[in-house]
Formats: structure tokens, sequence, C-alpha cells
């Protein structure tokens, strides 16, 4: 296949819209999620462990969402296959069924208390396996991908009821799913609150009341928390150069840099790579 790698619809960029990853028995993984997930084993079985959600054991012929801002760390259990599909839009399915709407019937149900799978009917193992194929054979055009996590929402209401999906969803369904969803998917993207409260076209004590409603905490404190916890991991687990994360994360200075890490974590970012 002639792969056509300088079109600007290729998908070959760090953060892929759809990925085929492939374990060796008791191999495991650890990633930040910046976007929404929706994760199918094809081959194998795998235990996930959610920072922020229930954890549990999916297996060949299942399926799951994982939500932006969670922290994921999986460990085969046999030689697994999965296919990773990254929701990079907003989640729509159609106008019968929103994920607002699955929010009003959330209180109806009790909250899961392990991961959420659903099997794959047929036609979706299908749907999968000709992502995985297309995939394999060196397709990476972002537009076909998109396509395809189009069709993959239409399906979902069409073979699963709408208390499957609850349950699916359960993660993301909040009184304002779109609020919510934009607050995960880009508050990196600005220097401040305000900022955010902005876009959102909103004003600081708007956003603030709206923010409290959805993540029961204050905006400056979740916010402070999350990049605690995105600086933290990418400290330890890549070989960026310290000044280049500072600024990734707004910081003007490598002073001011080192007294956030310090608040967080009693040591300085030096030191933390150090001991990784």
């Amino acid at each position: 296949m002639i792969k056509h790698i300088s079109c600007f619809c290729y998908d070959g960029k760090e953060k892929p819209q759809v990925e085929v990853v492939k374990f060796e028995s008791m191999e495991t993984t650890e990633r930040s999620l910046s976007n929404n997930k929706i994760v199918f084993v094809l081959k194998g079985s795998l235990i996930f462990f959610l920072r922020d959600n229930p954890s549990g054991e999916l297996h060949k012929g299942e399926f799951t969402f994982i939500p932006a801002g969670d922290q994921m760390q999986c460990k085969a259990t046999a030689r697994s296959t999965l296919l990773i599909l990254h929701l990079l839009d907003n989640i729509y399915m159609c106008h019968g069924i929103s994920i607002e709407q699955l929010y009003y019937r959330m209180n109806e149900m009790e909250k899961p208390d392990k991961l959420a799978a659903l099997q794959t009917d047929i036609r979706l193992s299908h749907f999968a396996q000709g992502m995985v194929d297309s995939w394999e054979d060196g397709l990476r055009c972002k537009i076909f991908f998109q396509a395809g996590i189009t069709k993959l929402l239409a399906m979902l209401p069409v073979y699963y009821s709408k208390e499957e999906l609850c349950r699916f969803f359960y993660p993301i369904l909040s009184p304002n799913t779109a609020f919510s969803e934009y607050v995960r998917k880009n508050w990196l993207r600005y220097h401040t609150v305000n900022e955010l409260a902005r876009k959102l076209n909103m004003s600081p004590q708007q956003f603030s009341r709206q923010f409290y409603n959805v993540f029961k905490q204050n905006p400056l404190e979740w916010i402070r928390k999350e990049k605690a916890r995105l600086i933290y991991e990418e400290i330890r687990k890549s070989d960026k150069p310290l000044k280049e994360i500072a600024s990734d994360y707004h910081f003007t200075n490598q002073a001011n840099f080192n007294r956030f890490c310090k608040d967080f974590y009693e040591v300085t970012p030096g030191e933390i790579r150090k001991r990784r």
C-alpha cells in the first residue's frame, strides 16, 4: 500500500486517532489520558487500573470507555491485542439519544463498582476488525478514522440499550456534559481560570459556580492538582528537558516551576527525575 505521508490528513502524529497495541503476557503500560477513549480487546485479556474510576478485567470480545483526565494502567494476563479509538471531538450518537439524556437515567441506577464493559455485537466485531485490518495495511488517514469513529457512535444506540450505554458512559455523565468535557480536554491550553471562563462566554463567578456543581471542587484547586500530576509523570517518564516541561505548563521561569513542585512533592523537579 502507498503511504501518503506528506498528506495533511496523514495520521502519523504522536497522538493518533486510532492505535492497534499488542502486549505480551504480563506486560504492563501506563498512560495519562488527554482524550476520551473506546478500547476494544480483540485478543487475550487485560486488567485495567484507573485512578478516578472503577477498575476491572476485560477479555476478548469486550470493549470499554475510558474518560479523559484519568490515569490508566493496564496489565496483560495473556498475549493481547487492543484497538484504541481516541475521541477527539464531542460524543454524539444520534438525535434520539444523547450523552445529556443518559445523565437523567443515571439516578435510576447504582454507580458501577467495576469497569463497565460491553460485549461486541457481531456488527461491532466486524467494525473493529475492519479498523485493525486497515491500520495494519498501513492506512493512516484522519478522515477515514474519523468517519469510522462517527459510524461506531451511531451504531451504539442501535445495538445496546439505554441502560447499557448509561453504564458505559457513566464516568462522563454530569448535569452539563458539554461543560465538563470541554474543561477536561482544554484546561491546559489556558494560562488562567479567567481565560478558560472567557472562552466559555462566562464570567469568573458563573464559571466557578458551574465548575463546582460539576466537579465538586474549586476550579483553581482542580487545575493545580491536574497540572501537578501531569508534570510529575512527565518528569519521571520522559527525557524532555525540565526547562521545556516548565514552558509547556506555562511557568514563566524555572524558580516558579521549582516552587510549584516543592509545594506538591516537597522536592525539586531535578530531584524527582533523579529518583525515577
